[in-house]
């Protein structure tokens, strides 16, 4: 009997761990609530598919920059975009972060590169940046919101996007070889010229 009750406890104890490991590990990112937005293209404006798959429009955001001014994603159409989430204290971010620096100097501003740091301070990221020769355009999203709009999970990430305002492609993890920067880098930059 005594045992019995100790399998009966001991069951319950696990189930009720599975379920809290299961609330834990569940996504914390609510998926889009409007699946449309509105875009200027010439007159008048027009409504577009919003999403996070290759050829859709992402999520439009405004974010400050290290200096205080602000970037509004969608201004930014007309030129190939490379955003990358990154935080300072990922590792792999910082293996990959001295390989954009390199494109960056490479492809100058023929693709628009921005480095999107999750919810640390201002003089954090730019202490980090400094020592680190980083010189490419780093947006601070202070409260996670453009990272939970774009479901990033993992650090880092990018989205590259063409010139259309479409998304050409979305890497999770980093890049750590040029030729598959550069293989992405082109494919936004080839992509969305009309």
């Amino acid at each position: 009997m005594h045992s019995r009750w100790q399998r009966v406890t001991t069951a319950g104890i696990l189930v009720a761990a599975a379920a809290y490991a299961g609330f834990l590990l569940a996504p914390v990112v609510v998926p889009h609530a409007s699946p449309t937005a509105t875009l200027r293209r010439g007159h008048p404006a027009h409504r577009v598919a919003v999403g996070l798959q290759a050829g859709d429009y992402p999520p439009n955001f405004t974010l400050e920059d290290i200096h205080g001014h602000t970037v509004t994603l969608w201004d930014l159409r007309g030129r190939a975009v490379w955003l990358n989430f990154w935080a300072t204290w990922c590792p792999w971010c910082r293996r990959e972060m001295p390989l954009m620096e390199r494109m960056h100097q490479h492809y100058g501003n023929r693709i628009a590169i921005y480095g999107i740091d999750l919810q640390e301070s201002r003089s954090t990221v730019v202490r980090w940046l400094a020592a680190h020769g980083i010189h490419y355009d780093v947006l601070l999203d202070t409260t996670g919101g453009v990272a939970t709009a774009y479901d990033v999970s993992q650090l880092p990430t990018s989205v590259f996007i063409g010139p259309d305002g479409r998304i050409t492609a979305i890497h999770v993890g980093a890049l750590l070889s040029p030729a598959s920067m550069v293989s992405l880098i082109q494919q936004a930059m080839a992509n969305g010229h009309g």
